[in-house]
């Protein structure tokens, strides 16, 4: 009989333990699903209005979504390689109302005009690029920016900032 009991446990816990991995695997596929879910709204929100600074707005508001940062903005480059509009997500009024100046494309932002790839970081202050925020700025810590492309010209930027919960994009 004592011969018996570990065979008959086995196929148990082997059951168990698929039982667990098809869990993780489940949650997986839904969280996936979600994510499209929420990226197949955003296309149809994007495209639902043809005015071009609200589906800009709404591109910046659906990657900050999408990522988990809490703010967001769009560069638009001009042809002297600065930036000539912004337009940022997740800021109130009155933060933005604190903000001397909007970005020129100096630093960081300069950065990406000039060398349009893809730039993720721990911390903006960080790296040899970095040129400061304006006065009235709030402070932002991590940091996700790239390009976007129309055809293969440079439009503008893309620039997420601080994750929620932490991390790096």
């Amino acid at each position: 009989m004592a011969d018996v009991e570990p065979y008959v446990l086995t196929p148990h816990m082997r059951l168990d333990e698929l039982l667990a991995e098809l869990q993780v695997r489940l949650e997986a596929v839904l969280a996936t699903r979600d994510r499209m879910q929420a990226l197949l709204n955003a296309v149809v929100s994007v495209g639902s209005d043809l005015d071009l600074e609200t589906v800009l707005r709404r591109i910046v508001e659906t990657a900050a979504t999408l990522v988990d940062a809490r703010y967001g903005a769009l560069g638009v480059v001009g042809e002297e390689n600065t930036l000539v509009q912004f337009l940022p997500v997740g800021l109130s009024e009155e933060e933005i109302a604190r903000i001397e100046h909007w970005p020129h494309g100096l630093g960081l932002l300069g950065l990406l005009i000039k060398d349009p790839c893809p730039v993720r970081l721990a911390n903006i202050a960080d790296h040899s690029e970095s040129y400061g925020f304006p006065p009235g700025h709030p402070p932002m810590g991590s940091f996700l920016g790239v390009p976007i492309r129309i055809r293969e010209e440079v439009f503008g930027n893309l620039y997420l900032t601080e994750k929620r919960g932490g991390g790096e994009f």
